[in-house]
C-alpha cells in the first residue's frame, strides 16, 4: 500500500500544484491578475518586401509571405507598418530588430 502511493506521488513529483493550496479568494485574485495582464505581441521580423507596379505588395514576416496593401509601405526610409494581434502598430526595417510601436 504504501509503495502504491510512493510510486504515485513520485511520478507527480516534478509538476506543479498550480492553486491547488490557495484559499476561494486568493485563487480569484490570481485569475483576475492573469485576466488584467496586457498581453503584448512582440513584432515580427521583416525579411524584406516587393512592390509591383501591376499588383500589390508582399511583404516576407518572419520568414513567410505576407499580402500586403499599398499604405504599409513607405519607400522613402524602405520601411513598412505592421499591425500585431494585440493592435499595436509597428514600423519595421529590414534587418533593423527594433521597430517603433504606436497604438
Amino acid at each position: 500500500m504504501i509503495g502504491a502511493w510512493l510510486a504515485i506521488s513520485g511520478k507527480a513529483h516534478g509538476e506543479p500544484l498550480g492553486k491547488l493550496f490557495f484559499s476561494p479568494a486568493e485563487r480569484l485574485q490570481i485569475d483576475r491578475e492573469r485576466r488584467a495582464a496586457p498581453r503584448t505581441a512582440s513584432p515580427p521580423r521583416l525579411d524584406g518586401f516587393i512592390t509591383r507596379s501591376n499588383g500589390p505588395p508582399t511583404l516576407f514576416l518572419d520568414g513567410k509571405a505576407v499580402p500586403a496593401s499599398p499604405r504599409q509601405i513607405h519607400p522613402q526610409d524602405a520601411s513598412v507598418s505592421v499591425t500585431t494581434a494585440d493592435g499595436q502598430t509597428h514600423r519595421l526595417q529590414v534587418g533593423n530588430p527594433s521597430s517603433t510601436a504606436r497604438p
